[in-house]
């Protein structure tokens, strides 16, 4: 009997160790069958969907959405930002934004494990799957929106382009909304209304003068900046509207933009209003396609030709990227909307946001390129010599076309100084009222005289805290 309490004793053991091994090495995601929504609608995250290895009373634990990664969320949006790990059946909600080119879109999330002395971290990716819905209340008619021209403009959404599908109940409010600045569309024309003033004969000149003239005013109007010198025709400047009203008010797209893709798209948002309630009872969202004749069908973005596309980097030192060093161009798409994708990772050190530069990221956009946010950090290893990494991008415009693979050269200087240096430092992350230790693994210092008589010295910081060293309150401690 004691043979068999003492096994018994034993095997326990081994299964707690294995245990918490598992805790600080394994997954801490436990089932992630990702999202199916149907296009331009929403859908909740249920308990099945997405689970982890952390029991609800044991330790805190949370989610968080990476929002500076500009190839996930592409067509929609996972909200709140941050939840608790064990959500509610309708507490995450994924919105998509009605855009009809892709079939899939990613989420980048970080979980976040926190016990009384350590905080687990684990960055994982959501899969969504986006399919056609079977009954939609927003519905594209057989006549589509066509500009003839460069220039040009379209006839009047009505009825025949898109149509709304929805029960009609006294309680029930229907209102289309519009956003240029959230959505970025149209990308290359106006809505306006009005009928614009036609060019009319001049005594004795030949009719084709007449068309010419046309066109002359057509481009004038379209690079009009003011309804001044519109010649009849008056900028759509609101943002919501009644439905049926959106069909009835004569609104036009107005092609101004060229050289611009065959296919330009109207984002709209229909929300079906409890007007007893004042809570939302439906909502959808959907691009209505205008085709323009004459434009060719998207391109995709190329490397610029006056960019190095080599970068230099002193050991041990966040380096910044700028356009000199990394930049490329489209012609349909304004550079502030390119997106790069990084398709093979440096093999030491990372690319990483100087939002928060002890994190990798895994793509950016051109504006923080130009904003100089893109650094690479190098690796915190000390070499004799010159190391050279590649990092290979694509670059991703509006309508997400891609461009071929780009290769961007890394040069790692060695470093020729006796002063100490930080090699690493990668930050805390903890809860409200914890306390952590700093380790090797988020802070290291570097001297090639002699680290034990570097010390160092609080200088600033500690607005929410305190550093101690060995339970002492210091501005000052020693590496050793």
């Amino acid at each position: 009997m004691g043979s068999r309490g003492h096994t018994l004793a034993l095997t326990l053991l081994v299964v707690h160790l294995l245990l918490l091994t598992c805790s600080s090495h394994c997954s801490l995601v436990k089932v992630n069958k990702g999202l199916k929504v149907k296009r331009g609608q929403s859908a909740f995250l249920q308990e099945g969907d997405l689970q982890f290895h952390i029991p609800v009373q044991k330790d805190a634990c949370k989610v968080e959405v990476v929002l500076n990664e500009p190839i996930t969320q592409r067509v929609g949006k996972l909200v709140p930002q941050v939840f608790d790990c064990h959500y509610l059946s309708d507490e995450v909600k994924y919105v998509h934004n009605g855009c009809p080119l892709l079939k899939q879109d990613t989420i980048k999330l970080r979980l976040y494990r926190f016990t009384e002395t350590e905080t687990y971290m684990e960055v994982f990716t959501l899969h969504v799957d986006i399919i056609a819905p079977e009954c939609n209340i927003i519905k594209m008619g057989p006549k589509s929106l066509h500009v003839s021209e460069f220039y040009g403009l379209s006839d009047a959404i009505d009825g025949n382009m898109v149509s709304f599908h929805y029960e009609k109940k006294s309680n029930l409010e229907c209102t289309i909304h519009l956003s240029h600045q959230e959505s970025h569309l149209p990308a290359h024309g106006q809505l306006v209304t009005g009928d614009p003033e036609r060019a009319t004969k001049r005594g004795d000149e030949p009719e084709s003068f007449i068309y010419l003239r046309q066109q002359l005013d057509n481009k004038a109007r379209a690079l009009c900046k003011s309804e001044d010198c519109l010649k009849g025709l008056k900028l759509v400047t609101f943002t919501k509207v009644p439905c049926e009203d959106f069909l009835l008010i004569g609104i036009k797209y107005q092609h101004i933009d060229p050289p611009s893709p065959d296919v330009d798209y109207i984002a709209i948002r229909l929300d079906l209003k409890d007007t007893r309630s004042g809570s939302i009872y439906q909502s959808e969202q959907a691009w209505v396609p205008v085709r323009i004749a004459g434009a060719m069908p998207n391109q995709p973005p190329k490397p610029s030709f006056m960019s190095m596309f080599i970068l230099e980097v002193d050991q041990f030192i966040l380096t910044p990227l700028s356009t000199a060093t990394l930049d490329a161009e489209d012609e349909e798409t304004p550079k502030q909307l390119l997106v790069f994708n990084i398709t093979k990772h440096p093999e030491e050190g990372f690319i990483t946001h100087l939002s928060d530069h002890t994190r990798p990221v895994s793509s950016f956009t051109w504006l923080d390129l130009n904003d100089m946010l893109i650094a690479y950090q190098p690796p915190n290893s000390s070499h004799s010599q010159r190391r050279n990494y590649e990092v290979e991008v694509e670059v991703h415009d509006f309508f997400f076309e891609k461009s071929p693979s780009i290769t961007m050269h890394t040069s790692v200087r060695n470093a020729d100084t006796n002063a100490p240096r930080v090699s690493w430092n990668m930050g805390l992350s903890l809860l409200e009222g914890q306390s952590r230790p700093i380790t090797w693994d988020q802070f290291q210092i570097v001297d090639n005289d002699n680290l034990n008589v570097v010390r160092v010295i609080t200088v600033d910081g500690l607005l929410h805290g305190q550093l101690t060293v060995r339970g002492t309150n210091t501005a000052k401690t020693q590496t050793n």
